[in-house]
């Protein structure tokens, strides 16, 4: 039985229900290298699914990038009708009215940094669906983050939109990643933050200009041939995961 849970403990390790709320699980990927060196916290790398629910499939993206890194891959599954009555874009945080699967996230973190030794401010990326969770969590607590990568987002919430007090001077020293396929152009629906016939270049733009205005610096960059493709724009976020780790190592 205990070889069987220190398979279970490194590598590919299987989903695990959040002890905050079991209705929430994540999987992880613990490398060789901070197995190796317990003594020491590895960074952490959030990876946030889109409303396809990949969490798994994502996981598995960051493998070579964690192994290469040293750090410890989380990515957290929030799944259609876990909670009652709530839609199933719920976990976009876009409203803290809401189920606050913010604080689900937080919950997983601390569970890993306990079990695992990762430090508990942590890189968060997201694609699509989950671009608008990690745009919007950067809103709600950006001094969890030691960078952020928001890709493709399908709705943004400008500065002031959401009913939050905005912490602008946190949110200032996070790095700061915007990326969006240049094939990406395909209308989205509209809501009430964004025009119809507006497309996800189209609202990264929006946003990426929004920041700006507030002093908020962020990279933005378009991939050529892309289209609204998460597993295609990542190599973008791992070099600039890599790049951050360099420069807090």
């Amino acid at each position: 039985m205990r070889e069987l849970q220190k398979r279970y403990q490194r590598g590919r390790v299987p989903f695990t229900a959040c002890q905050a709320d079991p209705r929430f699980s994540y999987c992880l990927y613990v490398p060789d290298r901070h197995l190796n060196q317990v003594w020491q916290e590895a960074p952490l790398v959030v990876v946030v699914h889109g409303s396809s629910r990949t969490a798994e499939g994502f996981r598995d993206a960051f493998i070579e990038f964690a192994e290469a890194q040293g750090c410890v891959v989380l990515a957290p599954l929030f799944p259609r009708g876990a909670v009652a009555g709530d839609q199933p874009d719920g976990y976009k945080l876009q409203s803290l009215c809401g189920y606050r699967y913010d604080q689900i996230l937080l919950s997983m973190v601390a569970e890993v940094a306990g079990q695992f030794r990762t430090e508990r401010d942590f890189y968060l990326y997201g694609f699509s669906g989950g671009a608008q969770f990690a745009h919007r969590f950067a809103y709600f607590h950006p001094g969890r983050l030691k960078g952020v990568a928001i890709h493709a987002p399908g709705q943004v919430s400008l500065p002031g939109s959401l009913d939050s007090a905005l912490d602008l001077a946190a949110l200032k020293q996070v790095s700061i990643q915007m990326v969006i396929g240049g094939e990406d152009t395909d209308p989205v629906a509209a809501i009430e933050e964004h025009p119809p016939g507006g497309s996800r270049k189209d609202l990264l733009l929006r946003l990426h200009q929004s920041w700006r205005r507030l002093g908020i610096a962020a990279e933005l960059e378009e991939m050529p041939g892309v289209a609204h493709d998460g597993f295609a724009l990542m190599p973008a976020c791992q070099a600039f995961f890599a790049h951050l780790l360099r420069r807090f190592d």
